[in-house]
């Protein structure tokens, strides 16, 4: 996985820190080749280079960026419990937010774009016949145009019964520019398939932390025939024209304008499969069939946005307003469950976007969105940043004001286990923090405070509630890296303070550290890394897992955390190619077996994994 480390980095992107930048090397560590979300290209946004670099090369699991500890949940964790708190809802109509790393929206897609042709392969095995293929490639066809495809399948079978986890996700894009940039273009198909076996956690935990079996795949679980399968498919398109030359606007330095428009489609469908069993009382109700569960949801939708901008010229530096845009936004979506229950519905919302630049070194941006029509009306997102850079320092304050209405799946269901007409008022979550960064102390620090009023959350009983009670968290996140010659000491950690409510189950503190040893070798020709990461959360009362909807629910019997996990790796990399050694919870055993991610799911044992990267054309 070609990775930048998060937290560390600071200023233009072609000057940004990486731990690789500590040693000098015959291997250039920045490859030819920029990620850019879809729609920051058309609209002149910094892309970040990809780096060749060693560091963080054994962490290859999708996940790790987002979860400090552990998050082994049906063995790849693709359900996605994350421990470190951090919400940051997009404007509009949401289904759910389920599973949002293996079920990229749109705008959550990147785009790959080089000068030359580039693409990378990586190929990772581990215990249990675990698989993880990733394959990039992106070219230009003269000055104009750009092709690329993204491809990445995940493959295991898991430790315990039932974990059998396969998710193919790929995307083709495609961007067009015309000779004097006036037109600017991004097209992108993506397509994302989902097989999950669900399990619903081990029956019995005393068989587990009495380790009394001769095998993990002999403990019972609770769904023996339970299964997830989403699959589905987009296609968006972002386009923008400068309606003036740049040569008649150059001499009066006023503000260009521009008409850019979006186009999405979204096709996605989500099946959940299962055989009732009436002596269990995993699920407690059984609604239409109970012989065989067969849950299927479906989803269409269509986006439209049309803004008119006001843009500054390329022969000015700085302006108070870079950039002015005003513009409006149809959504259609058709929800249905099971050909029995059909929703059409239609949002009309307006937006508006500046962000300019003061005195030359403050850089600072606002967005607005309000719904003026349709399921979600009222709706509204503002959110404002600040940054300001001088010599190695990175000062950032934002504030983020949402309404919304919840997701619709906590609204309506029909299911042949879950079944609910709510009608619920909006949520609002303000978040508001300051982050400060120190590149040549290679230190990052993240204060950030949420207050959450009308949340909807699921409950000890499994079915959505709103509530009445106000939920205040502050989180401080600090991130540090030190450097003894051939030594490096990383460390990242967060302490969450949960001042008012009990809707959101957070471990107080919890973080990641890792010490290795890193040199180059033979000539500076290869680069060597080896050292060992731990990880560690304090207990707390994690929800549970639901398999039938594919959400988290507040539960009150079990602690989970207050164990730490030991890893050991090697890393190296030979000019653009790059290999790894992993062993994933040494300690497995050692202090018990007391090791749940969250209840009912333990965490991996012991196990190896191995992988290459290798880019090519570059």
């Amino acid at each position: 996985m070609l990775v930048a480390i998060d937290g560390f980095s600071q200023g233009k992107l072609v000057d940004k820190f990486h731990i690789d930048s500590l040693f000098p090397s015959n291997v250039s560590d920045t490859l030819n080749v920029e990620e850019f979300s879809f729609s920051d290209w058309v609209y002149g946004g910094e892309g970040r280079y990809l780096l060749n670099e060693v560091h963080n090369t054994h962490n290859y699991h999708p996940l790790y960026k987002n979860s400090q500890v552990r998050n082994d949940l049906g063995n790849i964790g693709s359900a996605e419990h994350l421990v470190l708190f951090e919400m940051d809802r997009t404007f509009g109509f949401h289904f759910r937010n389920s599973r949002r790393t293996f079920w990229k929206s749109i705008d959550r897609r990147q785009l790959l774009i080089s000068e030359r042709m580039f693409s990378n392969v990586q190929y990772s095995n581990g215990q249990n016949r675990e698989n993880y293929l990733v394959a990039n490639f992106t070219r230009s066809f003269g000055k104009l145009l750009d092709l690329g495809f993204t491809f990445n399948r995940i493959n295991s079978l898991g430790f315990y019964s039932r974990q059998k986890n396969t998710v193919t996700d790929m995307s083709v894009f495609s961007t067009f520019h015309s000779n004097d940039d006036r037109y600017r273009a991004a097209l992108i198909f993506d397509y994302s398939n989902l097989k999950v076996e669900e399990n619903g956690g081990i029956a019995n935990d005393s068989v587990f932390e009495n380790n009394i079996t001769s095998g993990r795949d002999f403990i019972t679980v609770n769904l023996p025939q339970s299964s997830n399968h989403w699959k589905g498919f987009d296609i968006g398109l972002e386009q923008r024209f400068i309606l003036t030359k740049p040569d008649s606007i150059s001499k009066v330095k006023s503000l260009r304008p521009a008409i850019s428009h979006s186009f999405s489609v979204e096709r996605h469908s989500m099946v959940y499969r299962n055989v009732p069993d009436t002596s269990s009382s995993f699920y407690e109700m059984i609604y239409s069939d109970t012989s065989t569960t067969y849950d299927s949801t479906n989803l269409l939708g269509v986006t439209n946005t049309l803004r008119f901008e006001l843009l500054k010229p390329d022969s000015v530096k700085y302006r108070i307003i870079n950039r002015l845009a005003v513009g409006a936004t149809h959504s259609y979506y058709r929800v249905s469950y099971d050909s029995v229950f059909v929703e059409n519905i239609h949002n009309v919302s307006v937006l508006g976007n500046v962000n300019g630049n003061l005195f030359g070194e403050v850089d600072w941006k606002a967005n607005g969105s309000f719904m003026v029509y349709g399921y979600n009306i009222w709706d509204l997102k503002i959110d404002g940043q600040f940054d300001y850079r001088v010599g190695g320092s990175h000062f950032s304050a934002f504030v983020d004001y949402n309404l919304f209405r919840p997701d619709y799946i906590s609204d309506r269901y029909v299911s042949n286990h879950f079944v609910w007409d709510n009608d619920w008022v909006q949520t609002q979550h303000l978040k508001t923090g300051l982050v400060y960064e120190q590149r040549k102390l290679r230190f990052k620090g993240t204060f950030t405070y949420h207050i959450l009023d009308n949340l909807v959350v699921y409950g000890t009983d499994r079915l959505p509630y709103q509530s009445v009670a106000v939920n205040q968290i502050m989180v401080l996140r600090l991130q540090e890296h030190f450097r003894m010659r051939w030594f490096h000491l990383a460390l990242d950690g967060a302490v969450q303070w949960r001042l008012t409510g009990d809707d959101i189950r957070l471990p107080i503190a919890l973080g990641r550290g890792m010490f290795y040893y890193q040199n180059d070798l033979f000539k500076k020709k290869l680069r060597l890394q080896v050292g060992v990461e731990a990880s560690y959360s304090m207990s707390y009362y994690a929800n549970a897992y639901n398999p039938a909807l594919s959400e988290f629910n507040l539960q009150n019997s079990k602690q989970v955390g207050n164990y730490p996990f030991l890893d050991v790796f090697l890393n190296l990399r030979v000019k653009k190619f790059r290999a790894f050694v992993q062993f994933t919870h040494i300690n497995s055993g050692w202090l018990g077996y007391r090791y749940y991610h969250v209840p009912g799911y333990p965490v991996n044992d012991f196990a190896w994994h191995f992988g290459v990267n290798w880019a090519f054309l570059d």
